[in-house]
């Protein structure tokens, strides 16, 4: 079944019959010739799911209301420092599909873009929003606005109670730990921490994550420790 974003699902009631915005409105009655009697689902982003049907007038009613289970921990919060537009928006997607809790853009020595506000409510949170709706992920990923990257290591100590960079040189040494509410990657940009900030990181009590010996390109390192983080507290 076809879903649908409509974000004031948190006003609605069974029986309210609600308008999408103009770009799911037209996929709805136009790409697919939705006809009146036919069922869709709604979804708003914040865990909130709606059975609906199409009515004429180009019109949607309300007939089910649920809302999905919070998220299993630990939450996961990427700091990123963004590359080019065509590498983050495949960051964005497959860390909507892997359920990424929250984004945060980060600048570093070597950063080469920075989104504005605009692209972040704009272009972002539709790329984020089609994945959600693609994968089932009831909770759109939160996006932060950018910081600088002594910010950033602030802000994730506030934040999670586990730490981890991407690294081919060192490994983490720390033993096994129990699994937390909140958990923090750090992605650098496509040419790699410097070393200053990679030492800035350990001092910081951020661990490095050791997933090959050969330097990755940033959206596949990305996605990888993010899996690899959900795989290590799985159980």
């Amino acid at each position: 079944m076809h879903i649908f974003r409509y974000e004031e699902l948190n006003s609605c009631t069974a029986g309210d019959v609600v308008r999408l915005d103009k770009e799911e409105s037209a996929h709805l009655f136009r790409t697919l010739r939705a006809e009146p009697g036919e069922k869709c689902r709604l979804m708003d982003g914040a865990g909130r799911f709606a059975l609906a049907e199409v009515q004429a007038g180009k019109q949607v009613k309300i007939l089910h209301l649920e809302n999905a289970e919070p998220p299993i921990p630990p939450r996961l919060h990427m700091y990123i420092a963004p590359p080019r537009r065509q590498k983050m928006d495949q960051i964005l997607r497959q860390a909507a599909e892997l359920g990424v809790w929250r984004i945060v853009p980060m600048t570093t020595e070597r950063s080469v873009a920075l989104p504005d506000s605009d692209s972040i409510n704009g272009r972002w949170k539709e790329v984020l929003f089609e994945a959600c709706k693609q994968s089932g992920n009831p909770f759109l990923p939160q996006v932060a606005e950018p910081l600088k990257f002594a910010e950033a290591l602030t802000d994730s100590a506030l934040n999670c109670q586990v730490r981890f960079f991407g690294s081919v040189q060192q490994r983490k040494s720390d033993g096994p730990v129990s699994k937390p509410d909140a958990a923090a990657w750090f992605v650098g940009p496509e040419g790699g921490f410097s070393e200053n900030e990679e030492q800035r990181m350990l001092d910081h009590g951020i661990q490095p994550l050791h997933f090959g010996n050969w330097t990755l390109r940033v959206e596949t390192a990305a996605i990888c420790g993010l899996c690899l983080i959900h795989e290590q507290f799985s159980v």
